[in-house]
């Protein structure tokens, strides 16, 4: 029972979430995952996932981790597609490399570089490979449905959706996640997430000291190995009756497949074990606390301040960042790159950065006037991000937000190099901050009121000119 109960909440979340980008629900769950709830101080998500690992263990990594649930898909699929099932061994605990991850992490969220660890985040990974490489695809079957039912019925129920595509390196690098943790889950289970993941090192360690764990009850066990080989973790050591808590991710395969009824999610008994050579000492028990609690830490003070010294943040046009976002230093570091908010617009005007900005932003979004522009009654970018980078704001004032301003450069326009009558751009704005104002000449021009202008881009987007004769630049700073 317990591993059908995990199993059935671990596809409902993985169902929400493709709801949630897919722009299908209200995105409320991504907003329970660690990095971006420590990065936006929720107290509360982040004392409820602590408290749940220390009474029970690992239970986000299974049941709440978008990431986790799509590798145990990847194993669930390696396993059907061999004759026999994957079998494992037990395999020691690599410590030093997840501690050296864990305490690289730590001091780059002290020092404000949030893009580090966003380049192992469970969360954000998933975000960035279900947004730039699966929505393409799954976009293009969608209307390819759509297009039968409009065929075959009389009245059509699915609507098409409009094709966004991503830029090409963002393409580029979720599938190189995405192919390297398709191998890695494939044929060793939960390496990443026992090897690399900050997430799981962090709960790794307080799992340790959980109340409720895989327990062997050594009066009833056989030693056949039935758990050991079944254990995607590679933390079971039958020889030595030895469960390594802060590698198990609470799948329950363990204790579904023991014949004998010997191995038990309970809590241990108060007696002393054993000690065997697989165990933590007392000293590295401290050192590896220390390590965890400080990355906590550092995560919550990053959440209070920004390092604007040490953040390339870009400058011009592509600094130019969606409406409600906090300072671009303290977007660059509280953003982790998740892509939420890029799967959320619906002009495709959000684009993940490559170099535009600096190498300390790296994938995270910003606007695009050539591939959209942003709409003035949507505020669906607030409303998404959970890691605080960009603040909810209501509609009415999102509508007044200021972004950017917009730049007339009357050589490049139609009118004054061909003689084309065009206006475009002020029939565009939705602000009415453009009017076409007749000069000396006898033709009309634009004129920019900056004072109405909000800097959505719509008269960049709509302009005809190769450049744009009106372009956005970001606000001069006070």
């Amino acid at each position: 029972m317990l591993q059908k109960g995990r199993i059935f909440l671990s596809w409902l979340t993985m169902t929400l979430f493709i709801l949630f980008f897919a722009g299908l629900a209200v995105p409320g769950l991504p907003k329970s995952q660690f990095l971006p709830s420590l990065l936006a101080a929720n107290g509360l998500v982040l004392v409820i996932i602590l408290a749940v690992t220390l009474v029970a263990g690992r239970a986000y990594c299974s049941m709440l981790c978008p990431l986790g649930i799509g590798q145990d898909f990847i194993f669930w699929l390696a396993k059907r597609r061999k004759k026999n099932r994957r079998k494992f061994a037990f395999r020691r605990e690599w410590r030093l490399l997840r501690y050296g991850v864990l305490a690289v992490l730590a001091l780059a969220l002290l020092l404000g570089f949030t893009q580090i660890p966003a380049l192992v985040d469970p969360y954000s990974i998933f975000g960035r490979i279900l947004t730039d490489l699966l929505a393409l695809p799954a976009a293009y079957a969608w209307n390819g449905l759509a297009g039968l039912e409009e065929t075959y019925t009389s009245f059509p129920v699915w609507m098409k959706t409009d094709i966004l595509r991503p830029a090409a390196a963002a393409v580029l690098m979720a599938a190189a996640y995405f192919v390297i943790l398709a191998v890695l889950a494939w044929r060793y289970g939960r390496a990443y997430c026992n090897r690399f993941c900050p997430v799981g090192t962090l709960l790794g360690t307080i799992s340790r000291y959980s109340l409720f764990r895989p327990v062997i009850d050594s009066s009833r066990c056989i030693q056949c190995g039935a758990c050991e080989k079944t254990c995607r973790s590679a933390c079971i050591d039958v020889a030595h009756g030895f469960i390594d808590t802060s590698r198990c991710v609470d799948c329950f395969d363990c204790v579904a497949v023991c014949p004998k009824g010997a191995l038990t999610f309970s809590r241990p008994l108060p007696v002393k074990q054993p000690s065997t050579e697989e165990g933590i000492s007392r000293r590295d028990m401290l050192i590896t606390t220390a390590v965890a609690v400080g990355t906590v830490a550092a995560g919550l003070a990053r959440s209070q301040t920004v390092v604007p010294a040490l953040i390339g943040t870009g400058k011009g046009k592509k600094g130019i960042l969606p409406p409600g976002a906090v300072a671009a230093d303290a977007f660059a570091q509280r953003c982790t790159a998740c892509h939420l908010c890029v799967s959320r617009c619906p002009s495709g005007v959000l684009v993940p950065s490559v170099l535009e900005n600096g190498v300390m932003r790296i994938g995270q979004p910003y606007m695009d006037f050539s591939r959209g522009y942003c709409v003035y009654n949507c505020n669906f970018c607030s409303q998404a991000c959970p890691a605080g980078a960009i603040r909810p704001l209501d509609l009415a004032v999102k509508e007044q937000t200021k972004i950017g301003i917009a730049r007339y450069a009357q050589f490049h326009c139609l009118i004054s190099r061909d003689g084309i009558v065009c206006g475009n751009c002020a029939r565009h704005c939705p602000v009415q901050a453009i009017t076409m104002v007749e000069n000396n000449d006898g033709r009309s021009y634009p004129h920019v009121d900056g004072s109405r202008c909000i800097g959505c881009g719509s008269c960049e987007y709509h302009c005809p000119a190769k450049p744009a004769a009106i372009s956005v630049s970001t606000l001069p700073k006070v």
